[in-house]
């Protein structure tokens, strides 16, 4: 697949900008698209919301509508139907769902490494061994979960001396604020925000720096939309991957399209943009700082199934490649 220049990319952006003006880029000349975010709103969809005010997506021929999900597992279902044409989905989620027989790949990388242990600054929790005869809460089978197992045994905790508490999905952060819970697994670019935004002075640390490093979320879409509309792949890209460089340039920007799009959202503005801002750090991994934004390493999907395998219930390794592809991203 021939990659499109970057600099032409911009250029039709300003060509596209121009024929909406004067009414010559007609609304039944673009592919419409559903993409569908992996939850309800946070502030790292922000960037998402920029590409669409700006025109970014229609510069490539796309009507992009975005709808709020309800988690990565059933947003995955949607785009493997082509209910959906493009899913920001957890990476976890979908490798589950093409073990299990699902037609998805993984198109573009966005969020990685953001798994944390997150507690009260006044009872902190900073290592692994501080978890030992502390209560942890987290919903059964939440993302975020995943790899707990596998961060007390890097740390050779004993997982009987920590005592887990199964609350509905949601509630975790409420027990953390009520200190039924000394500390709750998360993402940081998610419920630190929330949680200070409550009014709770936070500690937090990384799986990864405990060697757990794992992607997150990225663009997932499904193997028929790739076979049938490979232009159209490679255009919601090239405007996403602007959509991020924007929003990083500018972010009070991105939040402003989003609440624009969104305006109930005006009451979250704070906690949105610090979300935002807690997630740009995420955006490359050890073994994609020197790639163009979005590009996926092969050692990275290969962690990632070993550790889905060892610690999260994966029964069956596949090759690599089946999961992800970098041949739609922009130069």
């Amino acid at each position: 697949m021939k990659k499109r220049n970057f600099l032409a990319m911009v250029t039709a952006i300003g060509l596209g900008t121009t024929a909406l003006g004067t009414g010559s880029l007609m609304a039944q000349d673009l592919t419409p698209i559903s993409f569908r975010l992996d939850w309800t709103i946070y502030g790292s969809h922000a960037p998402f919301y920029l590409a669409v005010q700006e025109g970014l997506y229609e510069a490539e021929g796309l009507d992009v509508s975005i709808g709020e999900g309800q988690g990565s597992p059933t947003v995955a279902q949607f785009v493997a139907q082509g209910n959906d044409q493009f899913g920001f989905v957890d990476f976890g989620s979908m490798v589950r769902g093409v073990e299990q027989g699902l037609p998805l790949k993984a198109v573009m990388r966005v969020i990685s490494d953001v798994a944390t242990i997150i507690s009260h600054s006044d009872a902190p929790v900073e290592t692994p061994s501080d978890l030992t005869d502390k209560v942890v809460a987290f919903a059964p089978g939440e993302s975020s979960a995943q790899l707990f197992d596998a961060l007390l045994e890097a740390e050779g905790v004993d997982p009987a001396s920590v005592g887990v508490l199964n609350p509905a999905v949601g509630a975790k952060n409420a027990m953390l604020l009520q200190r039924r819970a000394d500390a709750i697994p998360g993402y940081y670019n998610v419920q630190v925000a929330q949680l200070e935004a409550q009014g709770a002075d936070v500690e937090y640390f990384l799986f990864s720096d405990y060697g757990l490093s794992l992607m997150n979320n990225g663009i997932v879409t499904s193997d028929a939309f790739i076979a049938d509309n490979p232009e159209a792949v490679e255009g919601f890209l090239a405007a996403t991957v602007r959509g991020w460089e924007m929003a990083q340039e500018d972010p009070e920007a991105a939040i402003d399209a989003l609440i624009a799009a969104l305006p109930e959202q005006e009451r979250n503005r704070e906690a949105l943009a610090r979300q935002l801002e807690l997630t740009f750090p995420s955006l490359v991994t050890a073994n994609t700082e020197d790639e163009p934004f979005g590009y996926m390493a092969q050692a990275d999907w290969e962690e990632m199934q070993t550790l889905l395998a060892t610690y999260a219930g994966m029964e069956r390794e596949l090759p690599v490649e089946q999961y992800y592809t970098n041949d739609f991203l922009p130069e």
